[in-house]
């Protein structure tokens, strides 16, 4: 059998997988709590049509 065609042998060990579960950690502090006023403001302000603001085109359907 030529060098070529001979099967080889892994010569690291194959990688654990990860465990299940959170694999990311980061802490949560300094991140404000978002009650129901806040989401309020925050969908209000989304909606406000902004100069630089992009909406998508709404093709509608021809009348078949």
């Amino acid at each position: 059998m030529s060098k070529t065609h001979a099967q080889r042998k892994p010569t690291a060990a194959p990688a654990k997988a990860a465990p299940a579960g959170r694999v990311f950690k980061f802490s949560l502090k300094g991140i404000p709590v978002v009650n129901a006023a806040m989401e309020a403001r925050l969908e209000a302000a989304a909606r406000v049509p902004r100069k630089d603001r992009h909406y998508p085109v709404m093709i509608e359907a021809p009348d078949a």
